[in-house]
């Protein structure tokens, strides 16, 4: 692959890494050195929204990569919102079961934003806002649900996996299931035609 046809995954996100990798995406992956938490911290100061606020971590992670890696550089971010209010990822097993019991019986949405670079140039952006829908769950059924699923679920922002145990937990879902997972792949694949990275 030369330097014009590198795709390089700006994310230390397996499941991002899977969705190119079952699209047949060939590409690189390097973790970017970015500090979430002082983006958000200071977009919350600024008054930013959360839109905004995920696209400019998306185009964080993706300049802190493309400012060192020729080809196109793919950097993505996701916030959940719940009642107008950003969550992020639980720290322990109790603070996912609290957020289980919030968000259970209602609707939030996964902000699911993309920044693309190529040479060291944002070319391209893409924003999108999946709903997901929580069937109304009693504590036992989070609490067994809890104990199958296992630490892994604190990966994940709603503190569910939807491609694994977690699709138990919802009613249905409006919107691009590939956002929900991380990564909105079919505007992606379409930027990468246009790009002649991929053939079709």
């Amino acid at each position: 692959m030369n330097s014009k046809s590198r795709v390089t995954l700006a994310s230390g996100s397996s499941i991002r890494a899977a969705i190119l990798s079952g699209a047949e995406v060939p590409f690189d992956v390097v973790k970017p050195d970015v500090d979430e938490d002082e983006i958000k911290h200071q977009a919350k100061s600024d008054g930013i929204d959360l839109e905004k606020t995920a696209m400019l971590l998306a185009e964080a992670k993706c300049m802190a990569v493309a400012t060192t890696t020729p080809g196109i550089v793919i950097g993505s971010d996701q916030i959940m919102e719940f009642e107008g209010r950003a969550y992020d990822k639980p720290k322990t097993m109790a603070e996912a079961k609290d957020r289980l019991l919030e968000t259970q019986g209602a609707a939030h949405t996964l902000i699911n934003a993309i920044a693309v670079a190529r040479d060291g140039e944002i070319i391209w952006r893409n924003l999108d806002r999946p709903t997901l829908h929580m069937r109304s769950l009693s504590e036992e059924e989070i609490d067994q649900y809890l104990e199958e699923a296992g630490p892994e679920i604190l990966y994940s922002v709603g503190a569910y996996q939807i491609e694994k145990l977690g699709s138990r937990l919802f009613d249905r879902i409006d919107g691009d299931h590939y956002a929900v997972l991380g990564l909105s792949l079919f505007p992606l694949l379409a930027l990468l035609r246009r790009e002649n990275i991929l053939a079709y």
